[in-house]
């Protein structure tokens, strides 16, 4: 009796996601008219299925694993307006929909999209584990649960993650968070892992967690208090300040940071599209931030700072020098 119904929800989805393609090929065009914003503005406000599907857009932006990095920039910058949109197009239906199925499933931006938990931008969810173990996941992650009879693995497609370990008192199997930059084994832990474009960023409050790169030739134990960036072939070491975790308490906390940092850090928690004049990238920001009021954190800053933050709706803001 419902089957109609769901092929009609999956094809109206479909659609969704075709619509939400143009619309980033549009952005990645950088040539966007102030009639352009509005549309988008009201295609995104349609729905929480417009926003929803949005938000695995920026996804599959973030995640593009199929083409070089060197081809997107030389296609966007250097190629005829018609020819540079025509190829970006085929590059985000290559993401999407993919004509080499077997690869594309393969790719970070399907295992993202298909992962066993995932929360959307500005969300977050606390889950019990299986095992007594939690987890609470931040803005736009994806996670995927792989327990076995050996091990009790978490896959970290995307976002950031703060595990609190429970011991396996059955069958002592050890608890690692893999990224696509290696791993981090739980020992007695609760620990923060974020992962980034370029790394995954490892921070330890209890306990000790061992990590590993994934060519598998660096490894260290990190001790409560320290953190390590996590890279391919690499590990680098610091001592944690704390702020890492400040999202639990819905608090972004910035000391001396590039506002260009800040707003990149900010538009993760925020609906819609956070742009900035390169003129004021490198300003400095200090101070604690409430995550769940993105607006109340933008009009601070002009108290603080030589700004003036223009609203074109409340899903398109853009920060100019005052």
């Amino acid at each position: 009796m419902n089957q109609p119904q769901a092929i009609s929800t999956a094809v109206d989805y479909v659609s969704l996601q075709q619509e939400a393609l143009e619309w980033q090929v549009m952005l990645w065009s950088g040539e966007v008219t102030t009639e352009q914003q509005h549309a988008f503005e009201g295609w995104l406000s349609r729905s929480t299925l417009h926003q929803q599907v949005w938000s695995e857009m920026k996804t599959v932006q973030q995640k593009l694993q199929l083409v070089p990095q060197t081809s997107i920039v030389l296609a966007r910058d250097k190629l005829p307006s018609a020819k540079r949109r025509r190829l970006l197009q085929m590059l985000g239906l290559a993401a999407v929909t993919g004509g080499a199925v077997p690869v594309l499933r393969q790719s970070e931006a399907w295992q993202t999209l298909a992962a066993d938990y995932r929360t959307y931008t500005g969300q977050q969810e606390k889950i019990q584990l299986a095992d007594g173990s939690q987890l609470m996941m931040n803005t736009s992650t994806a996670v995927d649960i792989a327990f076995s009879a050996r091990e009790r693995k978490l896959v970290l497609h995307e976002g950031e993650i703060y595990i609190t370990t429970a011991p396996d008192v059955t069958q002592a199997r050890p608890l690692l968070v893999q990224t696509r930059h290696g791993t981090a084994t739980a020992l007695g832990t609760q620990f923060n892992v974020r992962l980034k474009q370029h790394e995954t960023r490892v921070s330890v409050y209890e306990g000790a967690a061992k990590l590993q790169s994934y060519n598998r030739l660096h490894s260290l134990t990190l001790a409560s208090g320290m953190q390590a960036g996590l890279l391919p072939g690499a590990l680098t070491t610091a001592t944690s300040n704390g702020n890492e975790s400040a999202w639990l308490d819905g608090k972004l906390v910035a000391e001396q940071l590039r506002l260009g940092d800040f707003l990149d850090e900010l538009s993760r928690y925020r609906v819609g599209v956070i742009r900035y004049d390169q003129s004021v990238a490198n300003m400095r920001v200090s101070g604690v931030f409430p995550l769940p009021d993105t607006d109340r954190v933008l009009q601070s800053l002009l108290q603080a700072l030589p700004l003036r933050v223009d609203y074109f709706s409340r899903y398109w803001v853009t920060v100019h020098a005052a």
